[in-house]
């Protein structure tokens, strides 16, 4: 049995796609007569028909010369192949489109193992297949297309880190799950990791789960009160409770825990009876405390931290602003920097690792300038960088393995009170 499309007869009422990579990678740059006269044509190729260069001018409003410029542009950065014909009565050569994916990572089975992490360190990083695969792998669980800066990113974190590529792909996943997909979070987790001396995912899975969350939040109750073992069904359910129904802090919970120093036979039981005992009061009397003091919700203290976040992400905007006033050879190396990571990434589709790797050379010799002119003027290397208030967690109260960071969370409990105690009375006002 045959099947059939239906077909659609006005051209304006068809639809097409064009590859992310396209939008973010190679238009930017593009003049924009250039990714008109690419659009335009895509749109006939996807359609099945062709369209002369006289009409297509006459369609732009452009010169045809701008067209011919427009293919000389993208068959030079990779978007396009030409192919020539000697046909009478034909033109001098047909565009083909290029699959832009398959262009930046190779062709193969996109479901493939894992990047092999000898192949990448044995071979050149720029432009390597390796690295398109460990690439392609990242965006498909983070389900967008990296950035150029992101695509450096990860090169850093195998030169200078000596990441493998399974251990990459393993905090990429990791931090996914646990809904924080900063690439600068996930670099802590990648050099956390690489510093233990990881270098496969089994390995990492074996130390997670010695780490989780609830695991270690039980070890750590019965150590407080002198216990080496496991805890039992029901105690786990009982300190379970305590943090997901009580809503209790562990240093109040470690608070209740002191309380059995007087005490013959120390136990989870009696614990529990002193944390309920303090909930009954905070209920009976109204308080706006738990046991003295009750913790905003976590609500509440994941708006805090994103407040101090975009804090500092403005006052590093301010002092960047401040910098280029002063010193304006800073913005000039910056968007240096900026347009050379554009030329990389670049080089790195169209698999020249010679220009790749000069560009990444130069990144870092303007780097080293743009310190250098810090210094000299008296300011910190790091001077327009984000500056958190917690390095360990970059103000996201998320622990290298995920747990609540032990750093700062209870002084940030303490701040996210006044901080909503402020912002009601503001609303009144």
């Amino acid at each position: 049995m045959e099947y059939i499309k239906p077909k659609v007869g006005d051209i304006y009422l068809s639809d097409m796609s064009i590859e992310n990579i396209f939008i973010n990678e190679f238009m930017p740059d593009a003049e924009g007569d250039h990714v008109k006269v690419y659009l335009m044509a895509r749109l006939y190729a996807e359609i099945g028909r062709s369209i002369s260069a006289a009409d297509m001018a006459k369609e732009l409003g452009i010169d045809e010369k701008v067209i011919a410029d427009a293919w000389d542009y993208w068959e030079a950065v990779g978007a396009i192949r030409k192919r020539y014909t000697e046909r009478p009565g034909t033109p001098g050569f047909s565009v083909e489109f290029v699959n832009l994916k398959e262009m930046m990572y190779g062709k193969g089975d996109a479901m493939s193992t894992q990047p092999d992490s000898e192949e990448i360190h044995a071979a050149s990083i720029f432009g390597s297949d390796a690295a398109r695969k460990l690439m392609e792998s990242i965006e498909k669980v983070l389900s967008r297309t990296l950035s150029n800066s992101e695509y450096r990113t990860v090169i850093g974190w195998i030169e200078d880190l000596g990441a493998t590529p399974e251990v990459i792909l393993k905090a990429v996943s990791y931090c996914s799950e646990k809904g924080n997909v900063n690439f600068k979070y996930i670099g802590k987790v990648v050099g956390d990791w690489c510093a233990k001396g990881f270098r496969t995912a089994d390995t990492v899975d074996a130390y997670l789960e010695d780490v989780d969350q609830r695991h270690f939040r039980k070890r750590r109750v019965l150590k407080a009160l002198g216990l080496s073992r496991n805890p039992t069904e029901a105690e786990s359910a009982l300190m379970d409770a305590w943090f997901d129904e009580l809503g209790f802090t562990m240093d109040k919970v470690l608070e209740a825990c002191s309380r059995t120093t007087g005490i013959s036979n120390p136990n989870i039981k009696y614990v529990d009876s002193t944390l309920r005992n303090w909930k009954k009061e905070v209920d009976e009397k109204g308080s706006d405390d738990q046991a003295g003091q009750k913790p905003v919700t976590m609500a509440v203290l994941k708006d805090y931290y994103a407040f101090l976040r975009n804090k500092a992400e403005r006052e590093a905007a301010r002092r960047r602003t401040r910098i280029y006033r002063e010193i304006p050879k800073v913005e000039e190396i910056d968007n240096r920097i900026n347009d050379l990571g554009i030329r990389m990434t670049k080089a790195m589709l169209r698999r020249d690792s010679e220009e790749a790797a000069q560009c990444n050379e130069e990144i870092e010799r303007l780097s080293e300038d743009r310190a250098i002119l810090l210094t000299d003027n008296n300011y910190d290397m790091d001077y327009t960088e984000v500056k958190y208030l917690c390095d360990r967690c970059s103000d996201t109260g998320i622990g290298e393995m995920g747990e609540n960071c032990t750093f700062c969370m209870a002084q940030r409990l303490a701040e996210a009170e006044e901080w909503q105690k402020q912002r009601k009375k503001d609303a009144k006002e």
